[in-house]
């Protein structure tokens, strides 16, 4: 999930989320080694097993998230689908005094996820067709609560959790209330960076989140391309 809050004096903050509590990458390297290790051979379509194996082994940060995807399937509709920020950001107050937190959006429809039997028999785009279907029943929400880290939490690991029991205060609620293809709605012009917050707001120094940055307005640009090139095409 993406999220762009535009502030009264102009100003912007970003906000991107996955729906795995972890990350799979505790640095860029990793990243980039597991897209390399999925990539498909040319030949066969298919990934090489081998190189997955090879990069399981190597790389035992991507163990808590690959354990996630393997005993859960996807959720019933993003509308019951919860989001988590996955980072640790900073908010600092007007003394100048820093609190670690982290965020997590939680579904008002409550969480479900498919059982086996309804994966097998879902279409390729089912999440897009399921939500477009929720919409029409009336606004989705979900709630974003604030998580207040303590002294040893993870700062700067996505891959490792914080304890249970953490302080946490209900922030806000998201309401959608209309549904939209991507290209339709806009969502293709807007560059998510996490890295674009609001004054109060701050970074920790998350390796991977501050690769987001740069590797994000990489992404962003090809996308731009991608979208154009047909419309242009089609104005000759």
């Amino acid at each position: 999930m993406g999220l762009e809050f535009r502030l009264k004096n102009g100003a912007l903050h970003h906000i991107t989320m996955i729906h795995t509590p972890m990350f799979f990458a505790r640095t860029p390297s990793t990243f980039l080694d597991k897209f390399l290790a999925l990539t498909k051979d040319a030949a066969t379509g298919k990934a090489d097993p081998s190189k997955l194996a090879a990069f399981m082994k190597q790389h035992p940060d991507n163990a808590a998230q690959f354990h996630f995807l393997e005993t859960n399937n996807p959720p019933a509709s993003y509308a019951n689908c919860p989001f988590y920020g996955i980072h640790t950001f900073r908010f600092v107050d007007h003394a100048g005094k820093t609190t670690n937190v982290r965020w997590r959006f939680v579904p008002e429809d409550g969480e479900k996820w498919l059982t086996d039997a309804q994966l097998a028999q879902a279409p390729r785009e089912f999440l897009e067709a399921a939500f477009r279907d929720r919409v029409k029943q009336g606004p989705v929400r979900w709630e974003m609560i604030v998580t207040i880290g303590e002294p040893g939490d993870s700062e700067n690991d996505p891959t490792v959790l914080w304890p249970a029991g953490r302080r946490e205060i209900k922030a806000g609620t998201l309401t959608l209330t209309s549904f939209a293809p991507d290209q339709a709605s806009g969502a293709y012009k807007i560059n998510f960076d996490p890295m674009q917050m609001a004054d109060g707001i701050e970074p920790t120094d998350d390796p991977v989140l501050r690769f987001r940055s740069p590797s994000y307005a990489i992404s962003h640009s090809r996308r731009q391309t991608e979208v154009s090139e047909p419309e242009a095409s089609g104005q000759r």
